[in-house]
């Protein structure tokens, strides 16, 4: 039987109230338990959340560099953008972020070939780095890609003359090896290139041939492998001024040329050499930074400055822990140690140790250790003023250099008969007398351009034979013109009206003078512009894409936009190409990078200028413009006139226009099939035609220059775009070369070179 204890109402009650404050507590505790646990629970998920994102994006990024890779070893380049990505993953999507893809871009700095790849999930971004280097094989392309002037003959005419010439500012250069299949004939003061002299031809065949062969560059009289001083870069320099029209700059250091090591690594070491120009007992020019951001240079509020000040170390100021392997750690303690010893925490207080100390019977002085390295604040001022010399002994990026030679054997100037006007041979240089190694024309009907290369190859097909895209009258219907930019055919205009203007497609589309031309079978052949209705800047030339600082017309570019998705593909247009809008006077692609060929089926006219997206001088001036300003070139622009077998007046290129007989600056690669010819240029003051990439015919180059009564003499000027040549770029569908001649050496594959990289499933 159980027993229960009577209790007083107060007992009751206090128990009551210890009971509820119990509860209390407890629902408290909890509450607290939970709440923690919640908190917990959703930073746990918030880390997992974050760790799958950033493994999604390093995903991406590794998928980047595979895919950058295939394009490379597809005969094509290695930069894709974030909207292709996404293309690589339209069957199998599973990405579930708003924000997703890769970034890939290929650059050469220095000879390194450097392949990134960003992977962006969700807000998170991953960067992977490699090095790329082609392998050995037997791909290759035709050397007319290695030209800057090429005339093949292929008509066998032994009468055949590339005439060179002109005085003054109508004086013809030509920076880059030129080829005759005749002669070639050099007059007034127009330059041309002799070839480099092989001082060692294994074979003896006058082709250089990599494995055995030795050469010295073109009057590049030293080979520079230590840094020049100032006094001596300046003798150098002026010894070559009088050969510098004639050697081959690419706009980049080439091992061996001169130069001076004035920036070394880019910033300041404590320890180098400065000069304290304002007196303060401090270094400002040179007072060093830690570079935050990583852009090379000081940004106020972002880096951090390290000024020397009062040459010892303060509280407050930043120093770098001793982790040298010989200290054993023992300066790893969190503390400032000077020279002479370290700190050591021993029972709670910090002792300054001095004594020797034995490990694995080898023994240690830490009396003479140096100090640690520290950041003394002293003014906090960073000063651009006072120079300093980082000598480190090799080029970097930056640095003042003689460019004067490429690493590439140039054959200059060569011809399969006779060369006349050539001055004699400098330094390092051999006479150009003809009878070189023939350079036939290519083969451009086993090239099938005109078949979908996603179809059945013809079994006698070359390798990049076909084409991706087909410009054809049927696309257009009755239009003139397709506004659809997912259609990548709306760069082109057909057969504009040839006065007046009509509306297409709700378009302006303006009349220009050009001559229709029929096939044997009396049908029209179609007429394609080069132009992009789609874009802003349609029939305008808005002066915010001026190329010259002090034109308001000619350089201030009309855009063409191709679309990603149509980037690095081959155009196959059925009929005739033209380069020239009534509106616009020049021509730009919008999308830097843009690198497409485009092949007509006819003749290719061009009559307003074409500019890359590069780095062009400062204040560059229209008079002043000429092949040689282009740098760092972003695009390429392919363009290949192939024969019509229904029309015997076609696979030629025509400078100017009928109407006009403008040219200008025109940045492209250029082969004709047939004949090179000047359309009108030698009616009108048009004082230059300038290419920056090359000239090149199958047959004859033939234009007409000769002064017309009042007006200047029209000068030529072009420079190689050796982008191809060197293997840094690879535009689609380029011709190979004939049998076992010469010819541009591309390599079986890209490869990531070891060790340069890690793959995602690496990363921490």
């Amino acid at each position: 039987m159980k027993r229960y204890a009577l209790q007083s109402p107060k007992q009751q009650a206090g128990e009551e109230g210890f009971v509820m404050v119990t509860a209390a507590v407890l629902l408290a505790v909890a509450a607290a338990t939970v709440g923690s646990l919640l908190t917990a629970s959703m930073t746990y998920q918030r880390v997992a959340l974050s760790h799958h994102d950033r493994e999604q994006a390093a995903f991406l990024a590794d998928a980047g560099l595979q895919a950058a890779l295939a394009k490379l070893n597809a005969y094509s380049e290695g930069n894709i953008a974030s909207n292709q990505s996404r293309a690589y993953f339209a069957q199998t999507n599973r990405f579930t972020a708003r924000d997703w893809g890769f970034v890939t871009q290929v650059t050469t700095t220095n000879g390194r070939n450097v392949l990134v790849s960003s992977g962006r999930y969700n807000g998170k971004t991953v960067r992977i780095q490699a090095d790329i280097s082609l392998g050995a094989g037997h791909r290759s392309i035709h050397a007319l890609y290695e030209h800057a002037l090429y005339a093949g003959n292929s008509s066998g005419d032994t009468n055949y003359v590339l005439k060179v010439g002109g005085t003054g500012t109508g004086a013809d250069f030509v920076r880059g090896d030129v080829y005759s299949g005749g002669h070639i004939e050099l007059s007034g003061d127009a330059k041309l290139r002799l070839p480099e002299d092989l001082w060692y031809d294994f074979d003896s065949d006058g082709i250089w041939d990599p494995v055995t062969d030795k050469w010295h560059n073109a009057y590049a009289t030293q080979v520079f492998t230590n840094p020049l001083t100032e006094a001596e870069f300046s003798a150098y320099s002026n010894a070559m001024a009088p050969h510098m029209s004639k050697v081959y700059p690419n706009g980049r250091y080439d091992y061996g040329e001169a130069f001076v090591d004035t920036i070394g690594n880019g910033v300041y070491d404590p320890g180098e050499p400065f000069e304290d120009l304002n007196g303060n007992g401090s270094w400002d020019q040179a007072d060093s930074f830690i570079d935050r951001n990583g852009n090379g240079v000081y940004d106020a509020g972002i880096d951090t400055v390290v000024d020397n000040g009062n040459g010892r170390w303060d509280p407050g100021e930043e120093w770098t822990e001793d982790s040298h392997p010989l200290r054993h750690g023992r300066r790893l303690n969190g503390r400032y140690d000077p020279a002479g010893g370290y700190w050591q925490l021993v029972s709670g207080s910090w002792q300054w140790k001095t004594a020797r100390y034995k490990v694995n019977g080898v023994w240690y002085y830490p009396s003479t250790w140096p100090a640690e390295a520290f950041e003394d604040v002293g003014d906090g001022d960073y000063q651009p003023a006072e120079p300093f010399t980082d000598q480190n002994g090799v080029y970097d990026v930056g640095e003042k250099y003689l460019d004067d030679r490429n690493s590439l054997y140039d054959y200059g100037t060569q011809a399969s008969g006779r060369i006349t006007g050539m001055p004699a041979p400098g330094p390092g240089q051999r006479a150009a007398t003809g009878g070189n190694p023939v350079v036939s024309p290519p083969d451009l009907a086993h090239m099938y351009y005109e078949l979908d290369r996603n179809g059945m190859a013809p079994a006698d097909a070359l390798v990049r034979w076909g084409h991706d895209i087909s410009v054809t009258a049927s696309d257009y219907g009755n239009f003139l013109c397709i506004t659809n930019q997912n259609n990548p055919e709306h760069i082109f205009v057909r057969n504009p009206p040839r006065s007046g203007s009509v509306t297409s497609r709700g378009k302006t589309i303006q009349g220009r003078q050009y001559t229709v031309i029929s096939n044997e079978y009396g049908q029209r052949i179609d007429d394609y512009f080069l132009e992009d209705p789609t874009d802003p800047t349609y029939n305008s030339n808005p002066s915010q894409f001026r190329i010259a600082s002090n034109d308001s017309s000619r350089t201030c570019t009309m855009m063409v936009d191709v679309q990603p998705q149509h980037n690095m593909l081959l155009y196959f247009v059925d009929g005739n190409v033209y380069i020239h809008n009534p509106a616009a006077y020049s021509m730009r692609f919008r999308q830097p990078g843009t690198r497409i060929t485009i092949v007509a089926r006819g003749n290719i006219t061009i009559s307003d200028e074409f500019y890359y997206n590069a780095d062009y001088p400062p204040g560059l001036q229209y008079s002043n413009m000429n092949s040689t300003v282009v740098r760092n070139p972003q695009d390429a622009l392919c363009l290949i006139a192939l024969k019509n077998p229904a029309c015997t007046n076609s696979g030629n290129i025509l400078i100017g226009d009928a109407q006009f007989g403008t040219g200008g600056s025109i940045h492209a690669m250029l082969y004709a099939e047939n004949d090179f010819i000047d359309n009108n240029i030698n009616s009108v003051d048009q004082q230059f035609i300038s290419i920056f990439g090359n000239m090149t015919a199958g047959n004859k180059i033939r234009l007409n220059r000769t002064v017309a009564p009042g007006q200047y003499r029209t000068r030529l000027d072009v420079t190689l775009d050796e982008r191809i040549r060197d293997g840094r770029l690879i535009v689609p569908g380029l011709p190979h070369p004939l049998g076992g001649e010469r010819s541009i050496q591309l390599d079986t594959a890209w490869r990531m070179v070891p060790g340069t990289w890690s793959s995602w499933s690496r990363l921490r």
